[in-house]
């Protein structure tokens, strides 16, 4: 935990400049990409331990859940391509059994990947925020979705009941977080297809001696149509942003909704709108939620010009729920207080390009001095 005199030089003083602004916008993203690395490793018990024991947990159950689900899909799936071609295949691809993909694909690297590691602890991070905002169950209809609803536009009632349904997804039966393979970004989902594919062509072949051209025809059919029925539209993002478009478009995303949101635990609505005022995209804006010092939040809270009261009240509610000291949290509005909107504008101007080109810029420079 920072302290205040911490907290207060990571922000800067105005004199600083635009350039510092710069500087540390770039720094709060490698931290983030920095955390993927490490949680990646501690998730194979590789490197250092960076994650919690509940983050390990909940994000190791999300993996298998994940996994077993798509295995099962494929199984189903290249079952019904055999027919009555190998009974004795059909039957076994039937039954429950034991996990076929998931030992075999934990001996590899191919979990790893970044965009997969990453969906996974934006989950957990996102459930455990909620949890602490007070919104713990799929069931919850927060105040500001009904009043979305009773709005009398039919685009909007309809994005907001798309949205409730995408988030009803995010909960186990425990009331634990849940990731479907469907919410997943689209490549990190068709990374994980064909891989979960390549340990089910394992099996088809050393354990029930189906030619391996067969098993790839067969694989390579099933992966496709899971593949053309994913809808990046359809993920809990994706209709966040939609509904978010919509509210923009109607002049309805002031800062109101921006504090409501958030203090309901309206997580995604919240990534989303503040990523539509700022022209962000909203993986980015979720790395300025997560960024422990508290730091990018309020400096794209100042870019968009939110109003003091509001954005002193979201900062407050973040830091109270991740627990930050009461010392730190005063630090963080004091910076809001002394940042300059053009400076916060100019901060944040990297952000609302490529992420593909704020990730190069990151490793050619910032980044490349952790390594």
């Amino acid at each position: 935990m920072m302290g205040l005199e911490d907290e207060r030089q990571s922000w800067g003083q105005p004199a600083a400049g635009t350039a510092r602004w710069l500087s540390d916008a770039a720094r709060a993203l490698d931290s983030v990409d920095h955390r993927v690395d490490r949680a990646a490793s501690d998730l194979f018990h590789d490197a250092a331990i960076a994650l919690s024991d509940q983050h390990r947990a909940q994000i190791g159950q999300l993996l298998r859940a994940m996994i077993g689900a798509i295995e099962d899909e494929l199984r189903l799936r290249v079952a019904d391509a055999l027919g009555d071609e190998r009974p004795e295949l059909v039957a076994a691809l039937g039954s429950a059994g034991v996990a076929i993909a998931l030992p075999l694909l934990e001996r590899t690297h191919l979990l790893r990947e970044p965009g997969l590691v990453a969906a996974m602890l934006r989950r957990v991070d996102e459930h455990r925020l909620a949890v602490m905002l007070g919104r713990d169950s799929p069931y919850h209809v927060a105040d500001l979705a009904q009043r979305l609803l009773d709005l009398g536009d039919a685009d909007i009632a309809a994005a907001t009941m798309a949205l409730l349904i995408a988030e009803s997804r995010r909960y186990d039966q425990f009331g634990d977080p849940a990731l479907a393979r469907t919410d997943l970004p689209l490549a990190p989902h068709r990374q994980l297809l064909w891989a979960v594919a390549a340990a089910l062509r394992h099996y088809l072949v050393r354990q029930h001696a189906l030619p391996d051209s067969r098993a790839d025809l067969l694989l390579a059919g099933a992966v496709g149509a899971l593949l053309a029925e994913h809808d990046e539209a359809d993920t809990l993002e994706g209709r966040a942003a939609a509904l978010a478009g919509l509210l923009g478009a109607r002049g309805l995303l002031d800062d109101k909704l921006l504090a409501d949101a958030l203090e309901e635990g309206w997580l995604a609505l919240f990534t989303a709108a503040v990523a539509q005022r700022a022209g962000i995209d909203p993986p980015g804006v979720w790395s300025m939620i997560a960024d422990p010092t508290g730091m990018m939040l309020g400096t794209v809270l100042r870019a968009i010009d939110c109003a003091r009261e509001a954005a002193v009240t979201m900062l407050w509610r973040i830091g109270s729920a991740e627990g930050a000291e009461e010392d730190v949290i005063v630090a963080r509005a004091e910076a809001f207080d002394a940042l300059d909107q053009r400076e916060a504008a100019e901060a944040v101007l990297i952000w609302r390009l490529d992420p593909n080109y704020r990730r190069a810029v990151i490793e050619i420079g910032e980044g490349g001095r952790r390594r």
